[in-house]
């Protein structure tokens, strides 16, 4: 489903009001390092393409790579990378990332929590996981036209597997549909408790 991926994934809440709900989620704060599990098109990473210094985005499937790696180029965003992996086994080390988005990812696995968990392992001290996905909801043609695990999540349950991960839980925000939507968005903010410690200044000897 790579060619008509976006066209899936805004089967409701429009594009542009998820867009912005994620972009005001994350705020003004910096974000040297940003890593987009299931980066599907890519669209994560173009999105925050001039506010990063580098962006990585995962996914299984080679035919959506291609995908995004062809979209990555052709805006010219040589700071931003995509490659296969496993979101249950990431292949960075610990505290490597200041922003994590799992965007319309989870309703395709049999265990988010664990996806949660290793999001949040890759976290830097004060880093932020941020997932977005569809709040409960009955269209079963979904599940099995396109491989939907669940049919959307409880705002209560993501926060459980956020906090069950280590995390801070911030907050959680849910989008209605628009007039010919059926299924509204759900937002949810984590952060990682540890605070980054500043370098200290040398002190000079006389």
């Amino acid at each position: 489903h790579a060619a008509e991926w976006d066209r899936i994934r805004r089967l409701h809440v429009t594009d542009a009001a998820v867009e912005d709900a994620i972009r005001a989620a994350l705020g003004d704060q910096p974000i040297r390092s940003l890593l987009d599990l299931g980066t599907g098109t890519g669209r994560m990473l173009e999105l925050f393409a001039d506010d990063i210094e580098r962006g990585l985005g995962l996914d299984l499937s080679l035919d959506m790579l291609a995908f995004a790696r062809t979209r990555l180029e052709r805006a010219g965003l040589k700071h931003c990378s995509v490659r296969h992996g496993d979101i249950y086994d990431l292949a960075s080390a610990r505290d490597s990332f200041d922003v994590v988005i799992i965007h319309q990812v989870l309703h395709f696995l049999d265990d988010s929590g664990r996806a949660i968990r290793e999001a949040a392992r890759v976290l830097r001290p004060g880093g932020r996981l941020l997932v977005v996905d569809f709040a409960p909801h009955d269209l079963e043609f979904l599940r099995e036209e396109h491989a939907h695990r669940r049919l959307g999540f409880a705002a209560e349950t993501v926060k459980q597997w956020i906090e069950a991960a280590g995390l801070d839980f911030i907050r959680q925000q849910t989008l209605p549909p628009g007039p010919e939507g059926k299924i509204a968005v759900s937002l949810w903010l984590g952060r990682d408790p540890r605070i980054m410690l500043a370098t200290p200044a040398t002190r000079e000897v006389a």
